[in-house]
């Protein structure tokens, strides 16, 4: 079962109360859109795009936990906490979760000098879409002004 932002911050100290910030909301989901390009541009490298992705999911895991009145504390582990409770408020599936957190994962390892491969990329993007799609229905349907 997936966490929300509520259970993150009183387990990990990970999250904090925010007002909604509409310019924030649409900065993310915009940033996100533009990686989304980013990650489909075949020109640049291989590890650029998989960033890209990557990114993008983070923007708009960012955008809906503010539109549901939280903001990410630099914790340890921040960026999995945020991955998760944006999931939970999305209502999306601990599938599609998992699928973020391996993609997660594998951005981590380019500390390492571990090389991302298409297959990474692809992972990467259909996350990012499935994802992203779930999310962006659930501003729609429930933030719809923070949107406009």
């Amino acid at each position: 079962m997936l966490r929300t932002a509520k259970q993150l911050q009183a387990e990990a100290s990970a999250f904090a109360p925010c007002p909604q910030d509409k310019t924030a909301v649409r900065s993310w989901i915009g940033a996100a859109q533009a990686k989304t390009k980013d990650a489909n541009n075949a020109t640049v490298s291989l590890g650029t795009r998989f960033e890209a992705a990557y990114d993008a999911a983070f923007f708009v895991a960012l955008a809906v936990l503010n539109a549901e009145g939280w903001k990410s504390r630099s914790v340890e582990g921040h960026h999995a906490y945020v991955l998760e409770a944006a999931c939970a408020a999305a209502g999306a599936s601990v599938a599609t979760f998992d699928r973020l957190d391996a993609i997660r994962d594998v951005q981590n390892q380019k500390y390492a000098g571990i090389e991302r491969t298409e297959a990474d990329l692809r992972d990467a993007k259909a996350a990012l879409e499935d994802f992203s799609n779930i999310a962006v229905q659930r501003l729609q349907a429930s933030h719809a002004a923070l949107l406009k």
